[in-house]
């Protein structure tokens, strides 16, 4: 299956090789989303090179074309309507993006180039120890570390739009807040994948006493209780949907 991989390239081309500078740029000047759109396309056929044909060439060249239209249409309706609806912009930006895979893929069907599946094999023989890896559990993999590099970086910013939309005051947390929540997002995702789904409500337990310590002796107001409870739902969502996702992937294999 090819679309583990693609996910994965949009996952890092998006969220990895996309820099803060370039994120930036690419709303105001064409050519740095041109450089995006091209490093969709490269980040995909790297990834998928054991599909290599002219056929998957084709797939690619649709695919990072209409991303960087997606794009486009992102950065035009942020100027036209400001920076009211990030949050909602973002995920239809990302909702379309994963559609759009998918919904490519069945017209062309790029099948596996058997020369590089020969040569894959033959290494198999030399190396023993890549015989545990078939293109199923490749693609399994690829889809695991989509979801938790989207949860690093995606999920970051889905929790600090919603907060922002709903004015709490984010200063005060910083990249600690942001490394907090990866760490919580992660273990989440571990507790899910491993079937330990007790744990889950452990861990938001043992952080609720620990933010209660602060509430209680009055060091913070109601809009940190606010923040606490927006934040803390809106992050366990989102590892909890993705971990949901990657598991779903794996009862398809």
């Amino acid at each position: 299956m090819i679309y583990p991989f693609l996910i994965l390239a949009h996952v890092l081309a998006d969220f990895v090789l996309q820099t803060n500078k370039l994120s930036q740029n690419k709303q105001m000047n064409i050519l740095d989303l041109i450089k995006h759109t091209l490093i969709v396309f490269l980040t995909s056929l790297i990834l998928t090179i054991h599909y290599f044909s002219l056929n998957l060439l084709s797939v690619l060249i649709i695919i990072s074309v209409i991303h960087g239209l997606i794009d486009y249409s992102k950065i035009y309706l942020s100027r036209k309507y400001g920076k009211d609806f990030e949050l909602e912009l973002f995920l239809s930006d990302q909702l379309l993006h994963i559609l759009l895979i998918i919904a490519v893929i069945p017209w062309f069907d790029p099948q596996i180039n058997q020369h590089i599946l020969a040569f894959f094999t033959e290494l198999q023989r030399t190396y023993e120890g890549l015989t545990l890896l078939d293109i199923q559990r490749i693609g399994f993999l690829a889809i695991a570390a989509a979801v938790i590099i989207f949860n690093f970086q995606g999920s970051t910013f889905v929790v600090r739009k919603t907060l922002k939309k709903y004015k709490s005051d984010i200063s005060s947390e910083g990249d600690r807040g942001k490394a907090i929540g990866n760490l919580e997002r992660l273990l989440i995702i571990l507790f899910i994948i491993l079937g330990y789904y007790s744990l889950i409500g452990l861990l938001f337990t043992a952080k609720s006493l620990i933010r209660f310590k602060e509430i209680e002796t009055g060091n913070v107001g109601e809009a940190f209780v606010e923040y606490y409870l927006i934040g803390s739902f809106v992050s366990i969502f989102m590892a909890i949907s993705s971990a949901s996702l990657l598991k779903v992937f794996y009862y398809l294999w």
